[in-house]
């Protein structure tokens, strides 16, 4: 999971761009270059380095997010786990200043925990080793714990961060890389290449997540989403074709179904809404009263990603962060509490302004889909729709009201 600041969707950014030059909290290019010389990526060598990255963890997830971290040492304010004992922990320093991290876990399936092996479905892609190649050395690879300092989200860390974490994974010939997050950042990792599994888990420390792989040598698709990988992936003097046509048949019911929210336009996703509602969004979800189609159509598309949940899934988690409005779409969800949540409703506690406390759990209780609206997403449009965004405030605010 990375906290990092959000990109637009691929399809989005070209009626940006002429907007963005005259946006005076964008960074001109030539600064951002600047600082990217100056920002040095390097992978923790003593135990004065890991030991202030555990304290670097735990200033992002606890104090300034808020996530509960049941496995945390609060009082040394320190967060670690057993992946550290074997992965490498990168940083990102900007003169003697740690301004961001990512850890990177590397090997066979059997060094992973049993909990990882099911969440990435791993040994239903060690089958391709097995089927294909008859390999016997090969690696899977494991990225978590990515995180950037506030002041530094708009800055070119988290691109030279997941570029380090691309290099390792080639260095070390993994075809298969894994990463999961919460809801609200499904459209970061979409827009660096990740492509979800389909398989929603509950993390005791983070809340609801939603599991990815990175196919390495998928070159197309890292075009495809515009990906900053996809610079680097071009270099490469060998791509394992095999590993990405067997994925695609693999897991092609799951492909099928997913809305990638990075290949999705904003026309499409807006049919796709009136299709689950049978009504149009801005007409049935309170949070879009008083928006135009066009303005509706715009904020869901820059803010909103579609999210499957399988029976059984939670949506939110009692005492969890909300970074996000999750607004019900099709099937059924249950909670402790006695409101009947209808399509076009929300579920759980309203973090799309601000981050709030999830006051219950909330699951599905059928097969059921989301929509998913960010906190991170909504804080850039913002910026750049101000007066749709503000409309959007307004409805939230009345809505809180009327609850």
């Amino acid at each position: 999971m990375f906290t990092l600041r959000p990109a637009l969707p691929r399809k989005e950014k070209r009626e940006n761009e002429s907007m963005n030059k005259n946006t005076s909290a964008i960074a001109p290019a030539y600064a951002k270059e600047l600082l990217a010389k100056q920002i040095n990526i390097g992978i923790a060598a003593t135990e004065k380095e890991k030991q202030e990255i555990y304290r670097f963890r735990y200033q992002i997830y606890a104090e300034e997010i808020g996530f509960k971290l049941v496995a945390a040492d609060h009082g040394n304010k320190l967060l670690a786990d057993e992946l550290d004992d074997w992965g490498s922990l990168l940083y990102a320093k900007l003169g003697k200043e740690l301004i961001g991290t990512a850890r990177v876990n590397m090997g066979r399936l059997t060094d992973f925990p049993a909990d990882l092996v099911e969440a990435f479905f791993m040994k239903r892609f060690e089958k391709f080793y097995e089927e294909k190649n008859g390999q016997n050395h090969y690696n899977f690879g494991f990225a978590s714990k990515g995180m950037i300092a506030p002041a530094y989200r708009s800055s070119p860390v988290h691109n030279l961060l997941i570029g380090k974490i691309y290099e390792l994974y080639c260095n070390k010939n993994v075809q298969f890389a894994f990463v999961d997050c919460n809801f609200h950042l499904i459209p970061f990792h979409e827009h660096y290449g990740s492509r979800r599994l389909g398989k929603n888990i509950l993390d005791p420390n983070l809340g609801p997540m939603a599991s990815f792989v990175l196919l390495v040598d998928d070159v197309r698709h890292l075009r495809a989403v515009g990906s900053p990988l996809f610079h680097l992936a071009v270099k490469r003097k060998a791509l394992n074709r095999q590993s990405v046509e067997w994925f695609y048949k693999e897991f092609a019911g799951t492909l099928n179904s997913t809305v990638n929210s990075q290949l999705v336009s904003g026309a499409e996703l807006w049919n796709l809404l009136c299709g689950r509602l049978g009504h149009k969004p801005n007409q049935y979800i309170s949070v879009l009263h008083g928006l135009s189609e066009a303005q509706a159509r715009k904020f869901l598309h820059g803010c909103g990603v579609i999210v499957q949940c399988d029976a059984g899934d939670y949506i939110t988690s009692r005492d969890d962060v909300s970074q996000e409005l999750n607004i019900l779409l099709s099937g059924k969800v249950q909670s402790l509490q006695p409101r009947n949540i209808l399509p076009g409703q929300h579920c759980g506690e309203i973090g799309l302004v601000n981050r709030a406390k999830h006051s219950g759990s909330i699951f599905a209780a059928t097969d059921a889909e989301i929509l998913v609206l960010s906190f991170h997403y909504f804080r850039k449009f913002h910026k750049a729709y101000p007066a749709i965004a503000n409309k959007v405030i307004r409805s939230l605010t009345r809505d809180i009201k009327i609850t």
